[in-house]
């Protein structure tokens, strides 16, 4: 297999790759913010480890995200203590 740093995608690999139509994919390739910027301009190209170490930490982002979501644990108690507190108690308890 070639070395990923010496792998150089076009915007229509990248779009490949990711699944993105034209539309959305050149859209997602200009958000600096989301994908990194390419390594040559004219034509565009990207690096293909580049592109590896960005997904790595999207997925971690992810996943760090879904734990929370899943489990909550040291959040649950902070949320109860937020709750507004029932104004009677019931006898019978």
């Amino acid at each position: 297999m070639d070395d990923p740093r010496n792998v150089f995608m076009s915007a229509h690999d990248v779009l490949e790759r990711y699944g993105w139509g034209k539309t959305k994919g050149y859209q997602n390739l200009k958000n600096r913010d989301l994908v990194p910027p390419p390594v040559m301009t004219h034509p565009d190209r990207w690096r293909l480890d580049q592109l590896l170490a960005w997904e790595e930490k999207r997925i971690a982002l992810a996943e760090a995200a879904l734990e929370t979501l899943v489990a909550p644990e040291r959040e649950e108690v902070k949320l109860v203590e937020m709750l507004p507190q029932p104004k009677r108690r019931s006898h019978s308890a």
